[in-house]
This record gives C-alpha cells, sequence and structure tokens, in this order.
C-alpha cells in the first residue's frame, strides 16, 4: 500500500446526502472522486446485494436476506423507497478498468467467497478490501485465496488499542497489514501503536471536518493514516487535499 496515499472512501456511497447502500449514493460518491464502502449480504439463492444489516423489519415483519431471493427483495417496499443493488449493479456503474477501490463488510465467510469468486470473475479482486473483526472469517478468506486485500477491523469492544489485545502474529501470518480502527477519544494513541506494531491504519467513522482534520494531520514516525470512512466524502477529500497540497 502506498504510504503516501489516503483512501477516502465513501461509507455506504455518499450515505451523508443520499439513501444508503443504493446506486444513487455509490455514483454520488463516485463523483465526489472518493472510493466505495459497502456491506454485502448473500440471498437465498446466492446473489451478492449491497445491504448493511442481516435482515429488517416492515410492518412490523421482520425479514431475514438469506431467506429471501433476489426476486423477492425486488418486490418489497421500502419506506424509504429503496432498490437494494447486486453487486454485480455496483461494479457496472463505473469503468471496466478502473483505480477505484470497493472496501467491503462481509456477514459471513461464504459471503467472502462468493466476493472472492465474483470478484475474480469480474477482474476486480485487486480493487477490493474485505474487512472484518473475526480472525477466524479472515483466516479461511486466506485459505482460500492467497492474493485477495484483507484488512481487520478492531473489534468494537476495543475502545484502546494494547498491544496484549490483537493477534499480532496471526495478523502478519496471514499478510493482513492495515488495522480498521473506529474514531474515537484514543485515536491518536491507536495510531501510534498500530504504527510502533508495524500496521497501516484506516479509520472509521469520521464525519465530522474537525475530526477530518485532526486525522489527516496526524503523523507518527514518518507515518501518516493510510485511509477513512466518512458518510461525507466531498468534504473529507477537499480537506485532503488542502493538507497534503494535492493538485
Amino acid at each position: 500500500m502506498n504510504q503516501n496515499r489516503i483512501y477516502i472512501f465513501g461509507h455506504r456511497g455518499a450515505s451523508g446526502y443520499c439513501i444508503e447502500n443504493t446506486l444513487e449514493s455509490f455514483k454520488t460518491a463516485f463523483k465526489m472522486n472518493a472510493h466505495i464502502e459497502t456491506d454485502v449480504r448473500l440471498t437465498k439463492d446466492n446473489v451478492l446485494v449491497a445491504f448493511h444489516d442481516p435482515g429488517f423489519k416492515i410492518n412490523g415483519k421482520y425479514y431475514k436476506i438469506k431467506n429471501l431471493t433476489y426476486e423477492d427483495l425486488k418486490n418489497i417496499d421500502f419506506k424509504d423507497g429503496r432498490n437494494i443493488p447486486t453487486l454485480e449493479d455496483l461494479f457496472n456503474c463505473f469503468p471496466y478498468k478502473s483505480t477505484l477501490k470497493f472496501s467491503i463488510d462481509i456477514g459471513n465467510k461464504k459471503v467472502g467467497f462468493e466476493l472472492i469468486d465474483f470478484a475474480k470473475k469480474h477482474e476486480k479482486l485487486e480493487n477490493i478490501f474485505i474487512t472484518d473483526t473475526r480472525i477466524y472469517v479472515l483466516e479461511a478468506l486466506r485459505d482460500y485465496n492467497v492474493d485477495v486485500n484483507l484488512i481487520y477491523t478492531v473489534p468494537y469492544k476495543i475502545v484502546k488499542l494494547e498491544k496484549d489485545k490483537i493477534d499480532i502474529q496471526t495478523l502478519k501470518r496471514l499478510g493482513i497489514n492495515t488495522l480498521n480502527i473506529k474514531a474515537n477519544k484514543f485515536y491518536e494513541e491507536n495510531f501510534s501503536i498500530a504504527v510502533k506494531c508495524g500496521f497501516n491504519c484506516f479509520f472509521w467513522s469520521v464525519n465530522t471536518k474537525m475530526r477530518m482534520k485532526r486525522l489527516i494531520k496526524m503523523e507518527f514516525n514518518g507515518s501518516r493514516i493510510n485511509g477513512l470512512y466518512t458518510d461525507y466524502p466531498d468534504q473529507a477529500i477537499k480537506i485532503c487535499d488542502k493538507i497534503l497540497n494535492r493538485n
């Protein structure tokens, strides 16, 4: 990973401006020159779809994505009017040969396996990062494919990093060199610890201009953060360009 590059990911697209995880949201983030973050689930008929939760409730009834076919999903009327896009819809939104990156959260390892196969088929494997909080899931994905880019999302219960809270040896063995960390009040300390342990750093939940500025300016031992996730990618990109004097 280029140490001088900061990837700005539109969280679920440009979700600060559009309905999250919709083609409109993804296209808006792309127009802002951001990369794309999304969540992927697998339907009953093995279609990969962009949706955050394992299910949803409408009119008091709870539906699980895994129990519905994609045709079922298309026939459901969501209160916000959304249409749930497939991963193929998402990939087809953008130029075939592109440097656009997709950071993808997965529901389980089966979704990960299907995602890897799908990305290979569409020649997008180099364009995706798969992120997860579960090391055993990441290990299964690495066993399945040696080339896929994997990122370890530090579990939410770990508010402050300490070396003994992260299985550094296993992560290194799996070729995982990036931690995805929540931008909480300890982000400066967490960043320094991660760098000392030899990791690149992505930060998520970066939605205020103040936090964007502080994270992008942050530097430790010559290293900067490598990526951030935000609902407002246009704001982050503008701040990043100004701080790093990019044209």
